[in-house]
């Protein structure tokens, strides 16, 4: 069985903190991807999306999440409340141990739900810079990890790990060849991170400005994800955290996806 982390949104999880002293770089990636005890969130999500010249478009999401500790698996649904041209929209991810993760995407003006595929997980989310693939949970065994550098970064004294995909696939379906990190010495948190398309150059740049400790760990609660190609960005705000609230596992499924707001 694949080791899996606790809650949702790859991006987030990759950045909660790990353990101190490992000497690897799958050392590193793995206890910072099993540190966090949350076992569900709900949250209000900002998404601002950015061009270039400045013109601004603002999405405004629910968020909840929810992991089964017995059967790992993790589940994350969310809902777009506004605007109105988005307004109903849903995005479902079931994500499992031991087979290919579900994820479903409910439009409410063509009123269907669609099954998005594993090879679909490296295109746009709600036109956004960051992937279904970025906004699900990462599998740490889909990728191989390297130590290549101690340094300061930022201000911050940093491990810099090059993950690559473990197979063509994972290559395929992510659409990176590869993606560095910077996290943090001292409590393992993912600060910085860079994203390189399948031609091997760099494509997308994250970084993190706010962390907020979450029962005792520092969590992503704003973040900036920027499109270098295209000089497009989309800033991704958590607010009104709740964390461990009970959420009926019937919250997450394609029928709630359905429901009116």
């Amino acid at each position: 069985m694949r080791p899996k982390v606790i809650i949702s949104i790859p991006i987030i999880l990759w950045i909660v903190g790990g353990a101190f002293g490992q000497e690897t770089g799958y050392d590193i990636m793995k206890n910072a991807l099993n540190r966090t005890t949350i076992q569900s969130m709900e949250a209000d999500l900002k998404l601002i999306l950015q061009t270039g010249t400045g013109d601004t478009r603002e999405r405004e999401i629910k968020f909840y999440s929810k992991t089964d500790p017995g059967t790992d698996l993790t589940k994350m649904l969310m809902r777009f409340v506004y605007p109105q041209d988005v307004r109903g929209t849903g995005f479902l991810t079931l994500e499992y141990a031991d087979r290919p993760d579900d994820r479903f995407l409910y439009m409410p003006a063509l009123r269907r739900i669609k099954k998005i595929a594993s090879s679909g997980s490296g295109g746009n989310f709600m036109s956004s810079d960051f992937t279904y693939y970025d906004i699900g949970t990462p599998e740490l065994a889909d990728w191989t990890y390297a130590l290549l550098r101690e340094e300061s970064f930022d201000g911050i004294d940093a491990y810099v790990i090059e993950a690559t995909p473990g197979t063509s696939q994972v290559r395929e379906d992510t659409g990176y060849s590869k993606i560095i990190h910077w996290v943090a010495k001292d409590d393992l948190r993912i600060y910085h991170s860079e994203y390189f398309d399948q031609s091997g150059e760099l494509k997308k740049r994250l970084n993190v400005e706010k962390f907020e400790r979450v029962n005792g760990f520092p969590f992503a609660t704003e973040m900036v994800m920027h499109d270098v190609i295209i000089d497009h960005t989309s800033r991704m705000i958590f607010e009104n955290l709740e964390v461990n609230n009970p959420i009926p596992d019937s919250f997450f499924t394609p029928r709630m996806l359905q429901r009116g707001l």
